[in-house]
């Protein structure tokens, strides 16, 4: 019999500090936790099976990242400790950069009766490399220090459980000594078989006002065949692929059509093309389109899946809108020392011309910093990646994060590397580099993304998109990812919308900071904000024209320059269809150019033109404007 009445399990997914020491936190977020909704699905079928009927149970999963959730963290901490209760607290899929966050949280939770236990990359990642070694045929001659991670062994010293590899078969054991106070210091998942393991699901309060989109997601398979030397999921999840039976998915999947009436999800997989029951799945969503259902999803695949026949054809036929492809580097050079053999720069093209024709997005991953990079290299790459037809990209830094080989050999050999975990977000440079001090390659890093999401580029690639509903979708992420890196000044794939900094939740170690320099830094802050919104709005006003107007622009190319030809040609550029900022951003560009000049007498000609082309950015403005509904509703 439990000695207690009743069962509280929090799951957390921490989100990391900021290098002022605040936590990453936002009014909306973009991209759920897969392994928050695994975590979720396995804690409450194991509860269910473990507790006795009279012993009720209740799961609380939440994103420390999400303004929301956050505040229903400290709401439910404030319960706590509560007599009768017995609470469990997992910190999940804890990465290297979110590490000291959880720790922090631990402690919080510790304070208030819980007992913790944590898992995720950093976790797993650093005990498999650092202390039982890479065993792989093809990789010989990675060395292992054979020592538990001191970080791994400061929490088990501190009472905290830690859960190495994957949970699927494990969970419910450890949930059961967790109940009877005799849980381990550290127990091994493995890499369990998946086919009948239960699916990833979420609360169903987690989307609420929480999220941009309600994306779901799946994991149908886990494990890579290829070594790349950076990369910590094949010493993690194995090269070798498992996956999950397809009819459950597709099952998952016509439910959540019937639900919500439309699904749409990411397959989270790191290379979905090589989970041999691919065609399965892909059949059972064709089947569902056909019987008019509405779907889409994203997936990632590598650089040599068009030469597996169908597989592309067959994504398309099931809904699939974008593929994230890990690219890393246009350098031959590059992708040799990174055990990256499968990437053939020359035929990219041929494989994105494919995704284009049939409607598919290319989503590029490129990492900056490899060996034979150098600023000019990087600025070059960055040029040859949009022209031969990635739509869109994320950039990293090259970082030996912990569970890659590139680390484990690093720290073998001694090479310095930074001692803040918080760091190591791919977005930092973590060690030296040969050829770049850290400040040119952090520079030529940010430099990338202004390049490639730069106004003639956007445009370019809304105009390939096969139909409107692609474009809008495109200009969705442009969105997203520009506000990112230049208003919110971090990545995309841990940014949301409208960021909090919680001033008592900095991190202890970071550097004082009085409150009237924070509520300084905080005003300066929502005027950017402010400034941001408004940059944004004509900038991507631009976007949209040139790519919703093409047709008609390619026509009038010839009307279209920096000075009015003539009032008929005004009131045709301002009022006609063949809308373009190009002729109004030469005239404002050239206007506050010639500033010095255009007070002298004879300048009287530059002053009448102002009020003609104010007007057109009134028009301009109220167009776009009115566009916006109709491009939310469409993407």
């Amino acid at each position: 019999m439990h000695p207690y009445q009743r069962v509280a399990v929090v799951l957390i997914k921490p989100t990391h500090y900021d290098d002022a020491g605040f936590p990453y936190r936002y009014w909306r977020g973009v991209l759920p936790s897969n392994s928050l909704a695994a975590m979720n699905a396995l804690t409450r079928a194991g509860l269910a099976r473990l507790l006795p009927a009279g012993v009720p149970f209740e799961v609380h999963t939440l994103e420390d990242g999400i303004h929301g959730q956050a505040r229903q963290l400290r709401r439910l901490a404030r319960r706590f400790p509560e007599p009768g209760t017995k609470l469990l607290v997992g910190l999940v899929a804890v990465q290297t950069a979110q590490f000291p966050r959880a720790c922090d949280l631990i402690a919080e939770w510790q304070g208030r009766g819980a007992t913790c236990a944590m898992g995720g990359f950093h976790v797993s990642g650093s005990i498999s490399t650092l202390l039982d070694g890479i065993h792989d045929a093809t990789r010989k001659d990675v060395p292992c220090p054979k020592t538990m991670p001191p970080e791994i062994t400061a929490l088990m010293e501190r009472g905290v459980v830690v859960f190495h590899g994957e949970a699927e078969e494990l969970w419910e054991s450890v949930l059961g000594d967790l109940l009877q106070d005799r849980a381990q210091p550290l127990y091994r998942g493995g890499k369990p078989d998946l086919a009948s393991a239960p699916l990833p699901d979420y609360p169903t309060s987690y989307f609420d006002g929480s999220f941009v989109t309600e994306m779901g997601t799946f994991d149908t398979g886990r494990g890579c065949p290829f070594a790349c030397s950076f990369c910590s999921i094949i010493n993690v999840q194995g090269r070798k692929s498992r996956y999950r039976a397809p009819a459950e998915i597709v099952a998952k999947v016509e439910e959540t059509c019937r639900r919500r009436g439309v699904a749409r999800f990411f397959f989270t997989d790191d290379n979905f093309a090589r989970n041999p029951r691919w065609e399965e799945l892909l059949d059972g969503l064709i089947a569902l389109r056909a019987a008019g259902r509405t779907l889409s999803f994203m997936v990632e695949a590598d650089l040599a899946c068009h030469k597996i026949p169908r597989f592309l054809e067959k994504l398309a036929a099931a809904g699939c809108t974008q593929i994230f492809m890990g690219v890393e580097s246009m350098n031959p050079e590059n992708l040799a020392d990174a055990r990256k053999n499968q990437n053939k720069v020359s035929q990219y093209r041929l494989l994105w011309d494919r995704c284009h024709e049939l409607g598919i997005l290319v989503h590029a991953g490129y990492i900056v910093g490899f060996p034979h990079d150098t600023p000019e290299s990087v600025k070059n790459d960055v040029e040859h990646l949009f022209q031969e037809g990635a739509d869109q990209a994320s950039f990293f830094i090259l970082s030996p994060c912990p569970g890659s080989e590139d680390h484990v050999r690093a720290v073998v050999a001694g090479v310095p590397m930074d001692a803040d975990l918080s760091r190591y977000d791919t977005f930092h440079p973590v060690v030296d580099h040969p050829r770049m001090t850290r400040q040119e390659w952090l520079d030529t890093y940010l430099r990338a993304w202004r390049q490639f999401y730069r106004v003639p580029n956007m445009s370019t690639a809304m105009r390939r998109c096969k139909d409107r509903t692609a474009r809008f979708n495109l200009l969705r992420n442009y969105i997203w990812y520009r506000w990112s890196f230049a208003t919110e000044r971090t990545h995309p794939m841990i940014a949301g919308f409208y960021r909090f900094r919680p001033w008592r939740e900095r991190r202890r170690e970071a550097p004082p900071l009085s409150f009237a320099t924070y509520l300084g830094q905080e005003i300066w802050r929502h005027l950017r904000y402010g400034l941001r919104l408004v940059s944004e709005f004509y900038r991507f006003q631009q976007v949209v024209f040139e790519a919703e107007f093409a047709p008609i622009l390619a026509e009038k190319r010839d009307e279209i320059g920096n000075h009015l030809q003539s009032l008929r040609g005004w009131t045709r550029l301002t009022f006609g269809r063949a809308a373009s900022r190009q002729w109004l951003n030469g005239f404002w560009a050239e206007y506050g150019w010639r500033w010095y000049q255009v007070w002298r007498p004879r300048a009287y000609r530059w002053h009448l033109r102002v009020p003609l082309y104010a007007l057109t950015e009134l028009v301009y403005t109220f167009r776009f404007a009115a566009m916006l509904p109709r491009i939310v509703r469409t993407s």
